[in-house]
């Protein structure tokens, strides 16, 4: 069997084990979801990257103020003929109170294609502190493992501005290495703005843009991004802003802007 596919074995059986358990019974009241799709550009020295693709989140409560959810995507990437599918799985266990959230998070990417394949795993925590009723602020750090990816970690920081409940823009910065002692560095600077349509249908539409330096003469990536949310929240109609703070982990569960493609190179 292969690393990918004992890995997503792995997740399937584990996450199989919680939905049995008493636990996850007693939080089923607490469940929250994120579906996603959506389209992204990536400019990278003259060559156009497309990329469409979807995600799905599902968190649930454990008690004690403890949640765990699990996360799946995929992702299309095309450029000059070329054709590379990425897939990515991971799960978190995170604390929450009405001040913030902390937690731990582990994710698998595979991707092949074009000529083009390899994987990466991370492994690292997340912070989220929300700081009155218009921002939340947000840490999150860890490793990265994989064929070639010795060394590699990554780190980001965020703040999230509620112009309107249903309205929020996130400003947040990136690092990552790849590869240790002389690597590769990436530095990436991004903002990103979502809109819920209604409370009542809660389907939110996003926008984004993102810029990137590679260190050692590496080539200056340019990233745009739109797609559409829909969140599902048994509770019933909510803002924006209380459904990103009590639901789903959308931000401290990844690496950064260009996690994705660590798996491709």
């Amino acid at each position: 069997m292969s690393l990918r596919s004992t890995i997503l074995v792995s997740a399937c059986a584990t996450a199989l084990g919680v939905l049995a358990g008493p636990a996850f019974a007693d939080g089923m009241s607490d469940f929250s979801g994120v579906l996603s799709g959506g389209y992204a550009n990536y400019s990278v020295g003259g060559e156009s990257i497309n990329s469409w693709g979807g995600d799905g989140s599902g968190m649930f409560g454990l008690g004690s103020n403890f949640a765990g959810q699990i996360d799946a995507g995929y992702h299309n990437l095309s450029a000059s003929g070329a054709s590379i599918d990425e897939w990515d799985v991971g799960g978190s266990v995170f604390w929450r109170a009405s001040m913030g959230r902390i937690g731990a998070v582990v994710a698998y990417d595979s991707a092949s294609g074009g000529g083009a394949s390899g994987h990466i795993t991370s492994y690292g925590g997340f912070g989220e502190w929300f700081a009155g009723s218009m921002f939340t602020l947000g840490l999150k750090g860890g490793a990265i493992s994989g064929s070639g990816l010795s060394g590699s970690d990554y780190f980001g920081a965020a703040a999230t501005f509620y112009a309107m409940p249903d309205l929020g823009f996130t400003g947040g910065y990136d690092y990552d290495k790849i590869g240790g002692g002389g690597g590769v560095t990436a530095n990436t600077w991004s903002i990103t703005g979502e809109w819920l349509v209604s409370e009542h249908t809660p389907v939110s539409v996003y926008a984004g843009y993102a810029s990137t330096d590679i260190s050692s003469g590496g080539p200056t990536i340019n990233t745009w991004s739109i797609g559409l949310k829909i969140y599902t929240d048994p509770e019933g109609p909510a803002p924006l802003v209380e459904r990103q703070r009590a639901g789903a982990e959308q931000w401290g569960n990844t690496t950064g802007p260009i996690g994705g493609l660590l798996s491709v190179f």
